[in-house]
This record gives C-alpha cells, structure tokens and sequence, in this order.
C-alpha cells in the first residue's frame, strides 16, 4: 500500500497542473484518482515488492541522465529523417531489426520500447514471447547491426541505469 501512496503523490501534482488549479483539494483528488488508475496494473510492475526510498531517491541522477540521452537522440532522429524526406531520392531501405534485451523486467522492457518508438524513424513492434528480443522497425534499415548497437549502447544502457 506505501507504494501506491509514493506513486499517487507525483499523480496528485500532475492532476493539479493538468487542470490549472493548485490547492490542496485538487491534490488529494489527484492522488486518490492516481491510486484508482494505477491499480489495475499492481501485478504488470510488482507493487508488492518493497520500495526502498533511499534506492529511488538514488536514481534520480540516472533518470535525469537518460532523458538528456533521449532528447539528444531525438534530436539526432530528427535530423537524419528530415534528411531523408528533403533528399530529391529518397535512397532508403524500411525494415524489421530483431534487437537482443537484456532488460527482462516489464518495466525495462516497456520504458525501452517507448523510448525507441519516441525516436523517430523507429517504431517498436512488438517482444519475443521469452522477452529477449525487440522487433523494431527502422525508416533506413540499411545497417541494422548499427541500429542494434545504437539501441543496446546508447538507450537501453541508459534504461538499465535509470529504471532497473
């Protein structure tokens, strides 16, 4: 229950931004919304594990670290299909890349999966049924051993760091 209480708190706050009033009212409504919304998913992310706040707390530089990698990659995303759609021949080659994980947790495995969908020209499609590999499709797939690299290296690193 504890862990319901630390999710709901940040629910609370963003319940007050979302409908423009700050008040301690609007709050509690938040956080008691937050509670009903994140209980269908209890058994999805464990939240009967205890929570350890001092691990959490811990995590935060981590967690700051890999949303600056992924705006930087979004950027950098960004760019390269621009240029994609702006060359006069447009010299691409789609397809499916299989991605080894070494995430084996759901929320590694979604916070990766989003974080590659977030990234244009990638497209998450869908997780072996073991959860070892990612299927990804890729605007330019001409080199899918880079691709791979560059989502094992550069994301999923992060991840690991941040959310596990």
């Amino acid at each position: 229950m504890k862990r319901y209480i630390y999710y709901s708190i940040p629910l609370g706050i963003m319940w007050c931004f979302v409908h423009g009033t700050i008040n301690i009212e609007n709050f509690l409504l938040g956080s008691v919304l937050g509670i009903i919304v994140i209980r269908p998913f209890r058994e999805l992310y464990h939240f009967e594990e205890e929570l350890s706040f001092k691990r959490a707390i811990g995590k935060i530089p981590n967690q700051i670290h890999y949303f600056m990698v992924l705006i930087v990659e979004i950027i950098k995303a960004s760019i390269m299909v621009a240029k994609i759609v702006l060359s006069p021949k447009m010299d691409i080659k789609p397809g499916i890349i299989a991605v080894p994980l070494r995430t084996k947790t759901s929320g590694g495995i979604t916070a990766i999966a989003n974080t590659i969908t977030l990234t244009p020209g990638t497209l998450t499609i869908d997780v072996a049924d073991d959860r070892s590999v990612l299927y990804v499709h890729s605007i330019d797939a001409s080199d899918p051993e880079s691709i791979r690299k560059s989502i094992r290296d550069d994301l999923e690193k992060f991840v690991l760091e941040a959310f596990e």
